[in-house]
């Protein structure tokens, strides 16, 4: 199954993998997936990265060169930023340098946030705002995208600050998708993979859609998405596929599913505060 999924995305201008950040086996395959498409089709992508910010590609592009990829995580503070351990991401560095795969950073600066919920997009600097070229949120994706934000903050979150934290969410997916599309239509790259979480890479809310926003003459084709999904434990009614796919929000913002085992977690909400 593995090879007809390599042969179904062969080609694909755009390839994003998501991801639970916290699961080692998601960036295994991620490393798997692109490796094999690498060696199996003609095109040469870069690797876009949620985890890095794009006020740290100056430091990525340095350290790239001279820091042997066990220690570019310590190089680039990749723990003390919040992200699970380097060695379970290291595999996808190591892919990207033996293929020669640019590195990006495709992330917002993570001083604009806080800065961005207050004030919203008028808080971007004007180069990257021109960049971005924001439009206003479609009222579809802010409600998804405030409901998810409820729920992913364990609904501890005031409203008035829903709004804000959305309109973060859909100012690091463009960021993200501009990433991508700068990247892959340079000399020396003509596609992109996107690492990142399972939330950022869905057709109808996310970094898709802004990819589509910035080269509006894209084949649809030229857009897959593939999200690393941890199945529910064995039941006597299992969900079905199409279930899995709506928990995304909508049955259409996947267009493959890996499905791995899950880990045992603890609570999330536990001892959470809103300053968290």
């Amino acid at each position: 199954m593995f090879d007809e999924l390599v042969r179904r995305l062969s080609d694909r201008k755009y390839v994003l993998i998501g991801e639970k950040h916290d699961n080692a086996i998601h960036h295994h395959h991620q490393s798997q997936l692109i490796d094999a498409l690498t060696k199996s089709d003609q095109r040469h992508r870069a690797v876009v990265w949620e985890m890095f910010t794009r006020d740290q590609q100056g430091l990525l592009d340095q350290s790239w060169q001279e820091v042997p990829i066990s220690e570019l995580g310590q190089a680039l503070e990749w723990e003390e930023r919040g992200w699970p351990s380097w060695h379970d991401y290291a595999p996808i560095a190591e892919i990207a340098k033996t293929h020669d795969l640019a590195m990006v950073a495709g992330n917002l600066p993570d001083d604009l946030l806080r800065p961005i919920i207050a004030e919203g997009t008028a808080a971007l600097p004007a180069t990257l705002a021109t960049k971005l070229s924001l439009p206003a949120m479609p009222d579809e994706i802010m409600e998804r995208f405030r409901v998810e934000m409820a729920e992913s903050h364990c609904n501890a979150l005031p409203k008035s600050m829903l709004g804000g934290f959305s309109t973060v969410q859909f100012a690091r997916d463009a960021s993200l998708a501009r990433a991508m599309t700068d990247i892959a239509n340079t000399a020396d790259h003509d596609g992109a993979f996107l690492i990142a979480g399972a939330m950022h890479v869905r057709h109808t809310t996310a970094v898709p859609w802004h990819i589509s926003r910035f080269e509006p003459g894209l084949d649809a084709n030229d857009i897959a998405v593939v999200s690393l999904i941890e199945a529910d434990d064995p039941s006597d009614n299992p969900p079905k596929p199409q279930d899995y796919a709506e928990r995304f929000g909508n049955r259409d913002d996947v267009d493959f599913m890996w499905f791995t085992n899950d880990m045992v977690r603890k609570d999330p909400c536990i001892d959470l505060t809103v300053g968290q």
